[in-house]
């Protein structure tokens, strides 16, 4: 396997930062606003977002976990400051 690049490392922790909360939206879309087909694949896509953070997560150095939950909670407060109901 090819080792990744300084380029593709920015962008998996990127993802790995932002994966977790959109999982955390399409839980609380999923009980009402999609369709059953929806709801099936957005719960498999959940569990394989979960099951990837946990892996990586296991035993990592607090400061990459740090900067996991920073990552997230930024692109929390985006979404709050970007898509906020006046």
């Amino acid at each position: 396997m090819k080792q990744p690049n300084k380029d593709e490392i920015e962008k998996l922790l990127t993802l790995v930062g932002v994966l977790p909360v959109l999982a955390d939206f399409m839980e609380d879309l999923n009980s009402s606003v999609f369709t059953q087909s929806l709801k099936n694949k957005c719960n498999l896509l959940i569990k394989e977002i979960r099951q990837k953070d946990e892996l990586l997560m296991r035993g990592t150095d607090l400061s990459i976990i740090e900067q996991q939950h920073n990552i997230g909670l930024a692109f929390r407060q985006w979404h709050k400051q970007n898509f906020k109901n006046d």
